[in-house]
């Protein structure tokens, strides 16, 4: 049987090379760095460049990833992955080495991957998986370690490395000059005799194993050959064997040891955001727009800076409600918010558990951003006439599948006309039929029908304190700045009564 991804249900992705437009305006770019290391492959983040656009490939993924919960099933998967990690460690560079030392380091690393083929299989046989993903990849391997490739690895593998631990040797040092010649013996004492001695005498002579390490310098390289002339059979019987398997990995065990990195990165990453006491939960995904919500959601980006001090919020769509109005005090956590309302969708959509307790999310087809930039110099138009050239773009390309966040623009127009061109584009929006957060100073948009209003919050009795919870009510722009008033003495009672006095 064909093994084709524990990524990708069906083979017609393609990767996405370049970063998506909104990553930086959401914060998915920091998400993505902080889990992608930069000795990881590039690949890697490609793969968190293409959003899954089926419900059926995203629970194949979702699938693999709930396997890994289990314990004893990352266990396996894990044990695997540092043998091939070794491997690697082995294998890199080794075209630079020294002859036999290059030939001699492609065997130790083909004798670790063979171990570990076999001993993930063995233990994935004895597992309780469920996902396709990795029932797929141990019907392969079934297949695999039964081919007469793979048989004629192992043996190979094992004969050579017997035959070369046998190879023992003199070395015999007088001044500059070193003569190598064979060892015989009918009794083998070295292991006795190796830690009585010092690498090397001023006059002596020592008796040797083959030294192949990576560090090996050019005399212990020109010694080596000297030895491969002693054994040239053994030797020669290395080269074959460099030439014959120097190709050795398996073309789909390579995309599964490159794959299973995605998930072994992202639950490393969300594994540290938990030691935070934070939440993270498998997120239904639906076509149906109708019940969409997150409880105990939070900005992962955000999260990974500030850990224990994170806030969870909570957001629910209902019936025809397409369009989150978020207002409140500067400052309050409105735009983190947003971002955790795209981030949430767009992780999810990817197949992967996401922040909070419990989730359904919506199957989008793409994410539009507009948040506020500075003018540029440059730019002839002004700014108002770039945002709402932005925001055409936007319209005229989002679709009912479409997510679009929106965030403090049309700060540089006048309340009345904020209020007006707010409302133009609201309903624009409602025309599309898409889901919207438009965070906003102007609270008259929470009026407009689809639209729920959230309101970032203050604590009572300080109201310039902001607690960072974003909660669903009436927009009270006005209760807050009466509470400031309050607090300050300035209402226009106070000042009255003040007057008089």
């Amino acid at each position: 049987m064909a093994f084709e991804s524990i990524l990708f249900k069906n083979d017609n992705y393609k990767l996405v090379t370049e970063q998506p437009e909104f990553f930086v305006d959401i914060h998915l770019d920091k998400i993505v760095d902080n889990i992608v290391t930069i000795n990881d492959d590039t690949v890697l983040k490609h793969i968190f460049y293409t959003h899954l656009n089926g419900l059926d490939d995203i629970k194949y993924r979702q699938e693999v990833f709930t396997d890994l919960e289990n314990n004893d099933i990352f266990s396996i998967i894990k044990n695997y992955y540092d043998r091939i990690k070794k491997m690697n460690g082995y294998l890199s560079g080794i075209e630079n080495l020294y002859e036999y030392q290059r030939e001699r380091w492609l065997l130790d690393s083909i004798e670790i991957y063979c171990e570990a083929i076999n001993t993930l299989y063995g233990d994935l046989l004895n597992s309780d998986i469920k996902s396709r993903g990795l029932n797929s990849l141990k019907e392969y391997l079934n297949g695999y370690i039964k081919s007469g490739y793979f048989i004629s690895l192992v043996n190979d593998t094992g004969k050579l490395k017997s035959e070369l631990s046998k190879i023992r040797y003199l070395m015999h040092i007088r001044g500059t000059k070193v003569v190598v010649s064979g060892y015989r013996s009918d009794n083998d004492y070295s292991d006795d005799v190796e830690n009585a001695f010092e690498k090397f005498r001023e006059d002596g002579e020592e008796k040797k194993n083959v030294n192949y390490s990576h560090s090996m310098g050019h005399v212990e390289a020109a010694l080596l050959s000297l030895v491969a002339r002693l054994y040239p059979d053994e030797f020669t019987e290395l080269l074959k064997y460099y030439n014959k398997h120097k190709n050795f990995i398996d073309t789909e065990i390579s995309v599964f040891n490159r794959e299973i990195n995605f998930y072994l990165k992202y639950i490393n990453y969300i594994s540290k955001i938990k030691n935070y006491g934070l939440s993270f939960s498998m997120p239904e995904i639906t076509e149906d727009k109708d019940n969409i919500y997150s409880y105990g959601g939070f900005n992962l980006a955000l999260a990974d800076k500030i850990r224990d001090k994170t806030i969870c919020n909570d957001f629910n769509i209902n019936n025809d409600e397409r369009i989150i109005v978020i207002t409140g005090p500067n400052n309050g956590g409105k735009t983190t918010f947003a971002r955790a309302f795209a981030q949430l969708h767009y992780l999810a959509n990817l197949g992967l558990p996401v922040p909070g307790k419990k989730s359904r999310l919506f199957l989008f087809d793409k994410i539009f951003t507009h948040f506020e930039k500075s003018e540029d110099v440059n730019n002839l138009r002004g700014k108002l006439e770039g945002d709402l050239m932005r925001i055409k773009y936007i319209i005229d390309n989002g679709t009912d599948k479409s997510i679009i966040i929106i965030n403090e623009m049309l700060s540089s127009t006048t309340l009345n006309d904020a209020i007006y061109i707010g409302k133009q584009i609201v309903d624009n929006i409602r025309k599309i039929n898409s889901i919207c957060v438009y965070v906003t100073f102007v609270d008259e948009l929470t009026s407009i029908g689809n639209t729920v209003s959230m309101v970032g919050q203050v604590l009572k009795d300080n109201p310039e304190i902001r607690t960072h919870k974003i909660i669903r009510e009436p927009a009270n722009g006005l209760a807050y700045a009466m509470a400031l008033a309050e607090k300050y003495g300035v209402t226009h009672d106070m000042i009255i009564r003040r007057g008089r006095s």
